[in-house]
């Protein structure tokens, strides 16, 4: 499946991916499906996503930069008490390349061994989300998940003379189907309106996506093919099984003023199972998310006082085990958004996160990784139709 993107936009990063209680009502949330209720205004949120990492190795070190389109989603009321959002995003990308030499087995020829994976999934999403009474709201996502990966192992193999062979064998396979999280929130007063205390869960089914695979082998020379193209298995079908992940949370809330928030997530990634039905030795993990946004002061005519700011931290450990050691993730996040446009009704979001997984020793590799997400939102009246008074 690759790595996964995350359900957060722009201000839930700058919040260190906390959030899954509590939302503005300005920009979407996507942690809680039951949140989206709170923007009483029709809502664009376009999100752009840039990476770098800093890879150790023992005393190897490789640096890599790249960056995607993060997000694109829409909410809109339909009523008072019920919004309906859509929303297209990727869900996970696989995108690596190793390579190795190593000497022919009784010959002085060395070989060059390369291995490289592109693609990932996508994921369309229609969200249904209803205020029930003055606290409760709830809310239902439908998600239809696509896309395909792509899998390559070559091997550079040295013909004196005439030009090296390069025996490859392809991989792709296609997935497709249809998923399903559930979220419910909840808001409650206390100290006479001035304090709100929010109560969040979340809840993604695992699903068994329907899967093709088609594996190929040839020989060429050149670029010319030696034997002819053998497809070794073609559109053979499968299962992708995805795990079960909740989330919940809470937070205090001083409306139009100050947010904190504390949320604990956990995947069954011991549940998963790949194409061929594997496990892959992943296990179940959790993970802390915390932050806070500050909102100096909603109602000033300078500038400065109607920016939101935000700060987060985020740990937790991977699914994966090497040499017996947890693989742990932890990052800090810092977040702005700024108004725009006449009026102030637009945003322009930043948020920044930086962190560090694995770690370094025998077989360990170290990767130190920075993150942007800008988010651009439009409110209402970029929607707005003319009307004559």
């Amino acid at each position: 499946m690759g790595e996964f993107y995350g359900e957060g936009f722009s201000d839930n990063t700058g919040m260190g991916q906390s959030g899954v209680s509590t939302a503005s009502g300005f920009q979407i949330n996507n942690l809680n499906p039951a949140l989206w209720v709170r923007n009483r205004f029709t809502t664009l949120d376009i999100g752009l996503i840039g990476q770098y990492k800093d890879i150790t190795s023992g005393s190897r070190n490789q640096r890599n930069a790249g960056g995607n389109l993060g997000y694109v989603s829409l909410a809109f009321p339909v009523h008072p008490r019920w919004v309906i959002g859509v929303s297209i995003k990727p869900y996970s990308f696989v995108d690596y390349g190793d390579s190795t030499s190593r000497q022919v087995q009784g010959t002085g020829a060395i070989a060059n061994y390369f291995t490289t994976g592109k693609g990932g999934l996508n994921k369309a999403s229609i969200t249904n989300s209803v205020q029930i009474n003055r606290y409760l709201s709830l809310g239902l996502e439908t998600s239809y998940f696509f896309g395909n990966v792509r899998k390559a192992t070559e091997v550079s193999l040295p013909v004196s003379g005439s030009g090296d062979y390069l025996v490859s064998l392809n991989e792709r396979t296609t997935y497709s189907d249809i998923a399903f999280r559930a979220g419910a929130a909840v808001r409650v007063p206390l100290k006479k309106n001035k304090v709100n205390l929010n109560l969040g869960g979340a809840y993604s089914f695992g699903a068994n996506i329907n899967s093709n695979q088609t594996t190929s082998f040839e020989v060429t020379q050149n670029s010319f093919p030696v034997l002819q193209p053998d497809t070794l298995s073609n559109n053979l079908g499968g299962i992708l099984k995805t795990p079960n992940q909740f989330q919940a949370g809470a937070s205090l809330e001083w409306p139009l003023k100050f947010v904190i928030s504390a949320d604990y997530n956990r995947q069954y990634w011991s549940q998963y199972r790949g194409f061929a039905g594997a496990d892959d030795n992943l296990r179940d993990v959790g993970r802390i998310n915390v932050g806070a946004e500050w909102l100096p002061k909603f109602t000033s005519l300078k500038y400065l006082d109607i920016v939101r700011y935000r700060i987060g931290f985020s740990y937790g450990s991977t699914p994966y085990m090497i040499n017996n050691r947890d693989i742990k993730d932890a990052s800090v996040s810092l977040g702005i958004t700024f108004p725009m446009g006449r009026g102030y009704q637009n945003l322009i979001s930043f948020a920044f996160v930086g962190g560090q997984r694995g770690g370094t020793g025998s077989g360990l590799i170290r990767e130190r990784y920075g993150r942007v997400v800008l988010g651009i939102t439009l409110l209402e009246r970029w929607f707005q139709k003319q009307k004559i008074d």
